[in-house]
């Protein structure tokens, strides 16, 4: 049976073969690093490509993967790769599989939470929370709600931003399921930070409550307009 490093193996080998079968992968390797401010290399795999790759290596392996032992192992490995495209194949896994992921115990919970908080903190960046949050977390919360809500009440207090950032957008996909009394408060804890991904989260993340309960986002940024930034009042009402 194939080990995660087998597994690893054959996804960078197909990752490579289809840079080398496309020329234009030297150029998407410098602009996907620009528009990353260069904090990560690329094979210059663009979205379809890259996705063929996944697909291929998620249905050849998929019995593999279902396994939450296995995906627990696996997960970190990629992210100690340097290309990024190895942490988007995470990011689909994942989502995928957070049903496998979760478990069904505290223990596998807890296992499951903080896994997810690595992926988020390690080599962290909006493209990686931005998936990962809403998609993953904001389930796991929903499915598990007590647990859920003790960590989230520890990730909107978390040194790492993008920790805290996933704290405040993890219910983005509640709709009229939002904890209400949560996200105010989660905004409002967080409103003093001058950091633009965090103001933007803030935003974000009202602005798509507003989209159900407008009167209440009006309500609450008219009440706190001397704590929230600009930036985070005016993402929060923009579409109103």
């Amino acid at each position: 049976m194939m080990d995660e490093t087998a597994l690893l193996r054959s996804l960078r080998k197909l990752y490579v073969n289809a840079q080398k079968a496309n020329p234009k992968c030297v150029k998407e390797q410098q602009a996907m690093a620009r528009y990353m401010r260069n904090k990560f290399s690329f094979f210059g795999l663009r979205s379809p490509s890259r996705l063929t790759v996944d697909k291929q290596i998620i249905h050849e392996n998929k019995t593999l993967l279902q396994d939450r032992n296995f995906l627990l192992r696996l997960l970190p490995l990629l992210w100690e790769q340097d290309e990024r495209e190895f942490q988007y194949f995470g990011t689909e896994l994942v989502k995928k599989f957070k049903t496998e992921l979760l478990g069904g115990t505290e223990s596998e919970f807890n296992e499951a939470i903080d896994c997810v908080q690595h992926l988020i903190a390690t080599r962290g960046w909006w493209d990686i929370v931005d998936v990962v949050s809403p998609n993953v977390v904001g389930y796991f919360v929903k499915e598990r709600p007590k647990l859920g809500i003790a960590a989230m009440e520890k990730w909107k207090m978390h040194d790492n931003l993008w920790v805290r950032r996933g704290a405040i957008i993890h219910q983005l996909r509640y709709g009229a399921d939002t904890n209400k009394a949560w996200l105010f408060e989660c905004c409002k804890v967080r409103a003093h930070e001058s950091d633009f991904f965090i103001q933007k989260a803030i935003g974000w993340s009202l602005r798509e409550y507003a989209k159900t309960n407008p009167k209440a986002v009006k309500k609450f940024v008219k009440d706190n307009q001397k704590e929230l930034s600009r930036l985070s009042a005016r993402e929060a009402i923009k579409r109103l």
